[in-house]
């Protein structure tokens, strides 16, 4: 029977630009919930949320590595479970 494992090689979660991302939209988001100061104003908000959605797409599209909680440089086997492969498609 074949491996039902995949190894990938991941990257530590630091050097990602998608973990980067999220951390920023955390910290403007978590200060403007706060009142202590406004970084984007509440009418932009909407756009805001738009904007970083759109990007987490497209960075979360040019990744080809899963990320790892280890030491920025570092690098890990990781197995990850093999999906099914689809049905055959039945033509009429």
């Amino acid at each position: 029977m074949a491996d039902q494992t995949v190894q990938y090689f991941a990257i530590s979660v630091f050097s990602s630009r998608t973990f980067w991302l999220n951390a920023a939209a955390l910290f403007i988001a978590a200060g403007s919930l706060t009142e202590v100061i406004t970084i984007v104003p509440l009418r932009y908000m909407p756009l805001y949320s738009a904007v970083v959605a759109i990007v987490n797409v497209g960075l979360r599209m040019m990744t080809v590595r899963p990320v790892a909680l280890i030491a920025p440089g570092a690098v890990v086997a990781v197995d990850v479970p093999k999906l099914k492969p689809p049905p055959p498609l039945v033509s009429d």
